[in-house]
């Protein structure tokens, strides 16, 4: 089947441009003692997390009890929920999936701690936790430094598997490179780094101490003592990044039929809100220079036609480079992977 013959709106993927990336990531990380576990939450697509680890992944991070699950019903068996869960039914559904695979989820509160450890005696084995450190996100986490500190031991006394330190840096990864944003990486690397030495020298190991994304991984991933990585957006790309400055290529696009033109200056496409993210930007499109989206509504997304030289037909289709691909993977449930204007496979998204 040809692209274009695809039943509107569709999300595509062009295989060559993802394999790419693939690629220029794994080879970043192939001589570096850090090592690469990407993120689920950003394709949602099993067969592409375990491209991810053929090419020298060490596991997938994941945001979510039901991304977890997901990976162990699909074979991963070495996860990291990076992410806070709380209340008896989702300790007690870590703990279940924690039987079929080495599952590590983030705490950073002592009542949690207690109840897993609570959980953990009742099955008789323990269960894996990273303590998440706030690194300037404001979102989850504790302080570095002794209160990172305090946390790790309590998890221990109570018998828990404490594996390591995570800490992600979101706030940073909202800019672009510069000595500056790259001295702040450094600085959040340090710190999760001088907890893991705290901790250390109160008698207990540290395994793992995780951080970084697609826009700061080649600081954070070279800095010493740092073992694991986070980056997800990196394979498929999306323009928030590529506005970033990403060294990686696009290669993510919405598929879409023009449905109307009441006049000659804007036209209608069939595709809105429920198919394409657009709360951190619109998307371009893509190949057509002087057509551009101006909104998104419900199922319609309206174009201006600036350059009277375009023509547009009932029924034909174009391509939209995915702004931020996390948020319109989410709402499709398949993704069409393209070679050179052909469908060669078809990949399930999964919920």
């Amino acid at each position: 089947m040809r692209a274009h013959e695809i039943d509107t709106p569709a999300l595509l993927v062009d295989l060559d441009a993802m394999e790419s990336n693939l690629q220029r990531m794994a080879g970043f990380f192939r001589d570096q003692p850090t090592k690469l576990r990407p993120h689920f939450k950003n394709h949602k697509v099993p067969m592409l997390a375990w491209k991810q680890m053929e090419a020298g992944a060490i596991g997938m991070t994941c945001a979510t009890l039901r991304e977890a699950e997901i990976l162990v019903d699909h074979g991963v068996r070495s996860i990291l929920i990076a992410n806070e869960i709380a209340g008896e039914s989702k300790i007690k559904q870590f703990a279940d999936l924690s039987r079929h695979a080495d599952l590590m989820v983030a705490v950073d509160h002592e009542r949690v701690i207690s109840d897993i450890a609570c959980v953990a005696r009742k099955q008789g084995r323990p269960l894996s936790v990273v303590v998440d450190i706030n690194v300037g996100l404001n979102r989850c986490g504790v302080q570095p430094g002794q209160p990172a500190c305090r946390l790790a031991k309590s998890a221990v006394e109570q018998g828990l598997r404490f594996r390591g330190l995570m800490g992600y840096e979101g706030q940073l990864q909202v800019l672009a490179p510069s000595d500056e944003r790259d001295e702040r990486v450094r600085a959040v690397a340090k710190s999760l780094v001088d907890s893991r030495i705290l901790i250390e020298r109160e008698g207990i190991p540290i395994e793992i101490v995780s951080t970084g994304g697609t826009g700061t991984y080649y600081v954070s991933g070279a800095f010493p003592g740092v073992t694991e990585i986070q980056a997800g957006s990196y394979l498929l790309m999306d323009t928030l990044y590529v506005n970033r400055g990403s060294p990686f290529t696009r290669a993510l696009t919405l598929l879409a039929s023009v449905i109307s033109q009441p006049e000659p200056h804007r036209a209608v496409i069939d595709c809105g809100m429920k198919e394409l993210s657009a709360e951190r930007g619109l998307s371009i499109v893509k190949d057509i220079e002087g057509l551009e989206l101006k909104a998104l509504h419900a199922e319609h997304g309206l174009l201006e036609v600036q350059n009277p030289r375009v023509r547009l037909e009932m029924g034909q289709k174009i391509e939209l480079w995915v702004h931020y691909s996390d948020a319109t993977v989410n709402l499709h449930h398949r993704m069409y992977a393209i070679r050179k204007g052909e469908v060669e496979d078809v990949f399930r998204i999964e919920h």
